[in-house]
């Protein structure tokens, strides 16, 4: 035994001299791992794209319509889809008790419902909160404000089709706009 080995365990002691001694088995080249490792990265990088497209708030250009103004019950959840002069859709809507405690509702959103109908709900007060509240801002200085009263009207009677896209998308923006 060398006088380097003096005090070495006997299963750390390997002849780093020699290549037979090490391990024999055929080792995936170097180049192999790199390629694989750099699609991981490319895969990567396309799911947070695709992550990012599917959950921002779009920068509709003016003028914004809305349509498809729509209530369901069950869930107590108010949607309205915002059309873009590009034909881009956005859909919004609150989700929770409208009509006493608004402040509690929760927001959502579809961003891209033609590509991947996938509905996010940012948080209270968050940053994507705050931009759906700036696009629907950005409609409501273009519209005449409906009276309080005529807003609790059009959406308990079951938001018939004329008006009701309109009170809508203005009650969605009165909430946010009183929580922010």
């Amino acid at each position: 035994m060398s006088p380097g080995w003096v005090g070495v365990p006997t299963f750390c002691r390997c002849n780093l001299t020699s290549p037979q001694s090490w391990n024999s088995q055929k080792a995936i080249p170097t180049m192999g791992k790199s390629i694989a490792l750099a699609g991981l990265l490319v895969l990567l990088l396309v799911l947070l794209v695709f992550q990012y497209m599917i959950t921002s708030v779009p920068g509709l250009e003016p003028p914004i319509v809305v349509r498809d103004a729509r209530l369901v019950d069950d869930d107590n959840s108010l949607m309205v889809s915002l059309i873009g002069h590009d034909g881009r859709r956005f859909t919004v809507g609150l989700r929770g008790e409208m009509t006493e405690k608004p402040e509690e509702a929760a927001l959502f959103f579809i961003s891209r419902p033609d590509l991947v109908p996938y509905v996010y709900w940012p948080g209270y007060r968050s940053n994507d909160e705050k931009r759906v509240l700036r696009l629907l801002g950005a409609w409501a200085k273009t519209q005449d404000a409906p009276a309080p009263g005529e807003l609790t009207a059009v959406i308990e009677s079951g938001l018939p089709a004329q008006g009701a896209a309109h009170a809508t998308a203005y009650q969605i923006y009165t909430v946010l706009k009183d929580r922010n």
